[in-house]
């Protein structure tokens, strides 16, 4: 078997320019990526929009009753949200 080198050259050249734009490609879409990505992700919100959230004592437990959750775990299920 006979491998010239110029046809192993040309292989090789292909394989880092293919590379090389690989490369640029990913960090062209990590900066847009970053670009896009709210900076304040769980900030105030502006306008008429309201913030919401559920308090938690210390212990990370919730407010509410411990059976409310298997209540809200069955009514999901139920509607298939």
């Amino acid at each position: 078997m006979v491998i010239s080198l110029k046809r192993l050259a040309e292989w090789a050249k292909f394989l880092m320019l293919f590379l090389i734009v690989t490369l640029v490609m990913y960090q062209v879409i990590a900066l847009l990526s970053q670009w896009m990505k709210p900076a304040h992700r769980y900030g105030e919100p502006k306008g008429r929009a309201v913030k919401v959230f559920a308090p938690y004592e210390q212990d990370g437990r919730s407010l509410e009753d411990a059976r409310v959750l298997p209540d809200r775990l069955l009514l999901f299920y139920w509607l298939g949200e």
